[in-house]
């Protein structure tokens, strides 16, 4: 298994690759990866975006304040599911690839500031 702390240090590029961020805990109940795949796409759909927050888990945001760059103001939809810590995130991951949300990443910086990168443009 690897730690929180080993996938926060990888680059946000590096979720471009699902296949980073399989799990040894993939493929024990085989509808799981199909339903995860599911979830991401629907996700995407649904919400203005997808973030992979710093601490490692992800979110889907809607309703961009109008005014304020990267403030979002609507529905949002938080998980505790770290990807490539938790089982078939990496499916989820490439749901949300697949899906026309965009998808940022962001990576705490020395400072404890937070950059946002975006991985993925989004399609909507």
């Amino acid at each position: 298994m690897r730690f929180y702390s080993e996938l926060n240090a990888l680059p946000p590029d590096a979720f471009l690759n699902p296949e980073n961020f399989v799990t040894e805990y993939d493929g024990r109940v085989p509808e799981r990866a199909e339903e995860q795949y599911r979830e991401g796409l629907r996700l995407s759909a649904e919400y203005d975006r997808i973030v992979i927050r710093a601490g490692g888990t992800w979110a889907a945001e809607s309703g961009l304040h109008p005014r304020l760059t990267n403030v979002y103001m609507g529905k949002c939809a938080y998980s505790y599911e770290g990807i490539g810590y938790h089982g078939n995130t990496a499916d989820l991951l490439r749901g949300f690839l697949d899906g026309p949300a965009p998808v940022d990443v962001e990576r705490r910086q020395e400072d404890y500031s937070v950059i946002t990168t975006r991985i993925k443009e989004g399609t909507k």
